[in-house]
């Protein structure tokens, strides 16, 4: 059965940094640190067979797994003739055996004993899930905190990933990136907290499930009765459904409470329901007293681009009934207060240009230079270049204006266009300084495509104005390379 919440798409105008780093974390652990466990394993073992201590816990081992596990004659047959590696590997990570073979008195009164588990079994502590898993019956800070980025295998890291990337990136803009952390963290701790108090096992525990549960139950807490959309699994049956949030918390509860009576698999159910019992309260009662703040208008799906659309819908409103008179008058205004924005420039650009409106072009140019690159405000450049082509146009043709186009259109790799740039600033009077530098950059432009001619417009053009240039001497053995 799967049922997880299908409310809000990604949004990577507002990626889930968090999230992301939380997951790379993990990875990087797991690959990075756990990759290790494999040879400090063979390490452990290999000590514990060399001191010989097999032969002396042998029996005393397979005689407490058969009172434990109530072992039939062909399973204890099974059990003691299994491969010395295997079977000494399993005595060293029978932490339960180990507890007792120590309280036993045979063994506290022989210091040779003593000695050489001693050592075999601070090489076994070497092991990632030895040294930060949790371990009821042997509590610790490292493993209370240490556990929840650890995992059993790349099965184990993988579903948990997932389920993190699914539940977190809404939560994040949701609850804000520190708060979400904090509450993540908090979850993590609770689930190993109510493991520990229930079911103080020798036995360890991994991974980030009980922090991730925790994820489920704020996300239930967050939407409270709210309706939203939910994926759903049932075996053959797949689909969608829309229910308050509130009411899936019986369904994840019950999930995990038949799996903790009637499953015999190795899930820690106890840290689903700590997990998820708290962040689901963490979030529900910091909301009932106000403390805390969320984004609503994300919970609400409300359009923060609203204000703005709504401004360019009456814009273009405006335009469809040629009252360009009113949408130019509006056009500073809107520049001021959607700084950047290209589709409000495009439109102010058509109306500029037409009108010959000197302040509104001014204005509008200096927020279009000043945008980063991108495929949207190269487009806006290129019509910016081919309508200074038009003698009418004088506002466009100014040096100012061809020396903040001429750049991006090289960096564009828009050859020609740049190079009718190029030759209406060079006409200026007098020249920018950045000419020269211009210049040998088209150059190189025009040399990828072999534009001789071009080139050598360029060449006579540094030759005359600017002889003793750096940039002359590098365009002219440019040229000398080209005709070879």
């Amino acid at each position: 059965m799967l049922i997880i919440p299908a409310e809000h798409p990604l949004d990577w105008k507002r990626p889930p940094v968090i999230t992301l780093l939380l997951i790379l974390l993990n990875t990087l652990i797991y690959f990075g640190y756990q990759g290790g466990d494999e040879e400090r394993r063979e390490q452990a073992v290999q000590a514990y067979l060399d001191s010989g201590l097999l032969s002396r816990e042998r029996p005393l081992f397979v005689d407490d797994l058969v009172r434990r596990d109530r072992l039939e004659a062909d399973e204890r047959d099974y059990v003691d003739g299994m491969r010395r590696q295997d079977l000494a590997s399993a005595i060293l990570h029978d932490l339960q055996f180990e507890q007792r073979l120590h309280q036993s008195p045979e063994y506290q009164a022989d210091p040779a004993w003593q000695q050489a588990r001693g050592r075999a079994e601070a090489l076994r502590d070497r092991l990632s899930t030895f040294r930060f898993g949790f371990i009821p019956a042997r509590f610790s800070i490292e493993g209370l905190f240490g556990a929840m980025f650890l995992h059993g295998s790349f099965d184990h890291l993988l579903g948990n990933m997932l389920f993190l990337f699914i539940f977190g990136f809404a939560l994040e803009i949701a609850l804000g990136r520190w708060v979400y952390l904090g509450l993540y963290l908090l979850s993590g701790l609770a689930s190993h907290l109510l493991w520990w108090a229930l079911d103080p096992v020798w036995v360890t525990g991994v991974g980030a499930s009980g922090a991730i549960s925790g994820l489920m139950g704020m996300y239930i807490g967050v939407y409270g009765l709210r309706k939203i959309n939910f994926f759903y699994w049932l075996g053959p049956l797949i689909g969608y459904f829309k229910a308050p949030a509130l009411w899936v918390l019986p369904v994840w509860m019950g999930k995990e409470l038949y799996g903790l009576l009637a499953s015999d698999d190795h899930i820690n159910y106890y840290a689903h329901l700590g997990g998820l019992g708290a962040g689901f309260l963490a979030v529900w009662l910091a909301r009932l007293s106000g403390r805390l703040r969320m984004d609503e208008d994300y919970l609400h799906k409300v359009d923060p681009d609203a204000p703005f659309k709504r401004e360019l819908a009456a814009l273009d409103q405006l335009i469809a009934q040629f009252d360009l008179a009113q949408a130019a008058k509006r056009g500073p205004d809107l520049l001021n207060r959607y700084p950047g924005r290209l589709p409000l420039l495009e439109r102010l650009y058509a109306i500029a240009s037409g009108r010959q409106d000197r302040a509104l072009l001014s204005a509008l140019l200096k927020q279009l230079f000043a945008l980063p690159d991108s495929p949207e405000r190269l487009l806006l450049l290129k019509r910016l270049a081919d309508d200074s082509a038009a003698d009418e146009q004088s506002l466009l043709r100014h040096a100012a204006v061809q020396l903040h186009l001429l750049p991006p259109l090289i960096r564009a790799g828009e050859g020609q266009r740049a190079l009718a740039c190029w030759r209406r600033l060079s006409q200026a009077n007098p020249s920018p300084t950045q000419l020269p530098g211009l210049t040998l950059q088209l150059a190189r432009l025009l040399g990828q495509g072999r534009d001789l001619r071009g080139i050598g417009e360029l060449t006579r053009f540094l030759h005359s104005r600017y002889p003793e240039a750096e940039q002359t001497r590098q365009l002219a053995l440019l040229q000398q390379h080209l005709a070879r």
